[in-house]
């Protein structure tokens, strides 16, 4: 009983964060139109400076002017065009692989509740899931920002999605291995 209480709550939550994704991605999409149409708008909506957290990184910054930036916020309206549907083609890029990967994930979940743990299913799932993490990992790697007076490029690679990547294939030897025995244990009856 608690592991179908538990296997629910977790085909709950990816549900919930599937429509979620969707709801961000219909709002962003709607913004970045909208952005396209009316920049003067947005005069007063201000970012944060781009940063990166990962330990294996190359970053260049340049700036026009004599003003340093230092710690003052970005105007969204002074993004230029190139850096602007970069970043929301790769984010929208991002978001739909996210949302694969927890189609995939509930396809286990689904698997796993009607007692199919160990199915060539559950395999090609991990496998798409690792590969997914992988396209992310790649999408991820290089940053360009340019804003008015503004630039910073960055490459740099994001060591926890690379892990999960590296996870999701382990599980899928695993589930393999799984489903091979299963196979014997059927043909031995």
């Amino acid at each position: 009983m608690n592991k179908n209480t538990l296997l629910n709550i977790a085909n709950f939550l990816c549900q919930f964060y599937k429509v979620l994704i969707a709801m961000v991605i219909i709002i962003t999409t709607a913004i970045f139109i909208h952005f396209q149409f009316d920049r003067d708008s947005y005069n007063e909506w201000k970012i944060e400076q781009p940063e990166s957290d990962s330990p294996i990184r190359y970053e260049t910054t340049n700036l026009v002017g004599e003003n340093p930036i230092g710690d003052q916020k970005l105007k969204l309206s002074d993004w230029r065009i190139a850096s602007l549907y970069f970043s929301y083609l790769k984010f929208i890029a991002i978001l739909i692989l996210n949302y694969l990967i927890i189609t995939q994930f509930g396809r286990v979940l689904k698997s796993v509740r009607k007692l199919k743990t160990f199915h060539q299913t559950n395999v090609e799932a991990f496998r798409k899931i690792g590969y997914y993490c992988l396209l992310i990992t790649g999408l991820s790697t290089f940053n360009y920002w340019a804003f008015n007076d503004y630039t910073k490029s960055s490459f740099s690679i994001s060591i926890n999605i690379l892990l999960l990547s590296l996870i999701a294939f382990i599980l899928a030897e695993i589930f393999k291995e799984g489903n091979n025995l299963m196979e014997e244990n059927k043909l031995t009856i």
